[in-house]
């Protein structure tokens, strides 16, 4: 009777000990009060380009008549989903956003990559949008393509260099590289080879091959570069006003791996300003504020503080974007110069 009793409250200990690690590493791996100094404060104009932030690497860029989107990731399922079924977009969503933020006006889609948390709303997206032109990578496209209603005619293949026009924007895919794998996330190279069948399983959405986007407008020069990771020279004849720039596991890379990071993006750009992006818990839906990952995948505060340094050391502004506001990169880059 007392080994049994002792059994039986041997399991209750390491059943609490487990849940309670599991809720430590589930939580936000810091708090973002902690970066209020770099937050950015409202600065919306009717004039020039705004940008809003959906988080990850989710940026729509408005000048007033259109609009130009990256990735569009916004159906966010949970953890739980994402482990336990496959996943698809949540099309009553989408339309509120789309309604919402007059998404009719958009002219281009640009994925960076193929992952779910980049390209999982990209087919539904095309099919409910006047037809919007769909720029990413073969298997972005294929993704694309699982959706009966969207035309060929909408899609094109990026290619690195070579400069599109959409709308009142220029824009240049460059071909890049995605951070360095995970045990949960090394498919690097990986392609789709045929149309995704919807729903999927997170898994079966490959990296398909990274871009990054310099994006013209008017005066401007945006860079937008989602994944933490580098191609040796890459940006060495790219100059750009404002960088968008992926800090995802930067802080669990080794050191030289960081500042290499940071020299091959930071100081061969050499931005005015430069904007972190897929620093946040993408398992937690919009109607939540924005979050930085969990303990458990990321620590995210850490990144920021590493980036944070060497732009200071730079001379080069960081503005934290951490909700959907309207931010106007235009008075922002014009505030920057001396």
């Amino acid at each position: 009777m007392k080994l049994g009793k002792i059994i039986v409250t041997t399991i209750l200990i390491v059943v609490v000990i487990l849940g309670g690690i599991s809720t430590y590493l589930r939580q936000p791996s810091g708090q973002l009060r902690d970066f209020d100094a770099w937050q950015a404060k409202s600065n919306i104009s009717a004039e020039g380009l705004n940008v809003r932030f959906f988080g990850v690497s989710t940026l729509l860029f408005d000048n007033g008549q259109e609009q130009i989107l990256i990735d569009g990731f916004f159906s966010r399922p949970s953890l739980w989903h994402v482990l336990s079924s496959k996943v698809s977009s949540d099309s009553r969503l989408l339309q509120k956003i789309i309604q919402e933020e007059q998404l009719d006006r958009t002219q281009a889609i640009l994925v960076t990559h193929s992952h779910y948390d980049h390209a999982l709303d990209i087919p539904e997206l095309a099919a409910l949008l006047p037809q919007p032109q769909i720029i990413g990578s073969n298997s972005s496209l294929n993704i694309a393509r699982s959706h009966p209603e969207v035309k060929a005619s909408q899609l094109r293949r990026a290619v690195s260099g070579q400069s599109l026009r959409s709308g009142q924007f220029k824009v240049t895919p460059l071909a890049s590289a995605h951070t360095p794998p995970t045990p949960v996330n090394d498919d690097l190279g990986e392609e789709i080879t045929a149309p995704l069948k919807l729903p999927a399983k997170f898994s079966e959405f490959k990296e398909g091959g990274s871009f990054d986007y310099l994006i013209e407008h008017d005066r401007q020069r945006i860079l937008v570069k989602a994944s933490t990771g580098f191609i040796p020279g890459q940006f060495k004849n790219v100059q750009a006003d404002i960088l968008f720039l992926g800090i995802a596991q930067l802080s669990r890379q080794p050191e030289d791996y960081q500042k290499s990071y940071l020299q091959q993006t930071l100081a061969m750009v050499k931005p005015k300003i430069v904007i972190p992006i897929h620093w946040d818990d993408f398992f937690q839906p919009l109607d939540q504020p924005l979050q930085f990952l969990p303990r458990f995948a990321d620590n995210a505060p850490e990144s920021m503080r590493i980036l944070i340094k060497a732009a200071e050391a730079q001379q080069i502004q960081v503005v934290l974007l951490s909700n959907s506001q309207p931010y106007n990169l235009l008075k922002s880059a014009s505030s920057q110069v001396p």
